[in-house]
């Protein structure tokens, strides 16, 4: 029989988390493969020790952030699906947006400049030109964030700078607001380079349309064009799978972000589609 682990957030033990780990087991069981769990503070220990038992499974799904774990795996000669790499990508929105252009079309992007939480930003006319370029209101990001939380709208320099101060030092970046797709946008699964499930996100209250911020979704036929650029963004970062949100623009679809390891508990209740069984099936194909 074969054997792979699960590797998960040791940190993350909500059910919304939880119920994706299970659907990755179950359907690792109905192809008669063993999949067990590893959660990442197992890897504390010394870098030429891994957790005993670990480099004996034939692969990893690596379901978490944690990059430097996914690269002891790999430097221990394992199968890691997604690759450290991918996932160092997807979860910073500035490395997405390098990664991206010139293969996908994204939001207009600005880069703030780094600075550290000793000084702060003390100089703020980047944050003007970030306005000049973009117009108001524009979109603020955490680089590093999920389902939403770290997304804000500002609509005016005064609103930008009170994000930035709630920010601090940490990394982000400015985009340009796409009226067009205020509280909306479509999620498209991709696994091995096929589109395995779309749903229509929506909301009323929020520009965002995240479930977990209480938007709707809905099944949805993607067009050629949007499933092109799905797909481009998937193959830009490398991924063997992922979730690539899609906003509506006015000339074309957009890329918003890449998912490494998108919670695909809700467009398994939109679409009656398991994204854990075409995971599963791609990788018992390359093991």
């Amino acid at each position: 029989m074969k054997r792979g682990l699960l590797a998960v957030n040791a940190f993350l033990n909500t059910e919304k988390f939880l119920s994706v780990y299970r659907f990755l087991q179950q359907a690792a069981e109905r192809r008669g493969i063993a999949l067990d769990i590893v959660r990442t503070d197992e890897f504390c220990t010394p870098f030429d020790e891994l957790p005993h038992g670990v480099v004996d499974a034939d692969f990893v799904i690596f379901w978490d952030k944690d990059v430097h774990a996914a690269r002891r795996l790999e430097r221990a000669g394992m199968k890691v699906f997604n690759s450290a790499r991918t996932i160092e990508i997807c979860d910073s929105k500035i490395l997405t947006a390098m990664c991206l252009d010139g293969k996908a079309e994204m939001p207009t992007t600005v880069f703030a400049p780094k600075t550290f939480d000793t000084v702060g930003y003390s100089d703020r006319r980047f944050v003007e030109r970030a306005a000049q370029a973009l117009g108001l209101p524009m979109v603020v990001k955490e680089a590093c964030g999920s389902f939403g939380w770290e997304v804000w709208l500002a609509r005016t320099l005064e609103e930008a700078n009170a994000v930035i101060d709630k920010i601090g030092a940490r990394e982000f970046l400015m985009q340009k607001f796409v009226a067009e797709s205020a509280g909306q946008d479509v999620r498209v699964n991709i696994v091995g380079g096929k589109v395995v499930s779309a749903m229509y996100r929506y909301n009323d209250r929020d520009f965002r349309s995240n479930i977990t911020l209480g938007g709707k979704m809905k099944p949805y036929e993607l067009s050629d064009e949007q499933r092109r650029a799905a797909l481009a963004a998937s193959e830009a970062v490398g991924a063997d799978f992922c979730g690539v949100d899609l906003l509506f623009g006015g000339a074309g679809p957009l890329v918003c972000e890449v998912n490494s390891n998108p919670n695909f508990k809700s467009s398994l209740d939109c679409t009656g589609v398991n994204m854990a069984d075409k995971i599963v099936e791609y990788i018992e194909e390359r093991i």
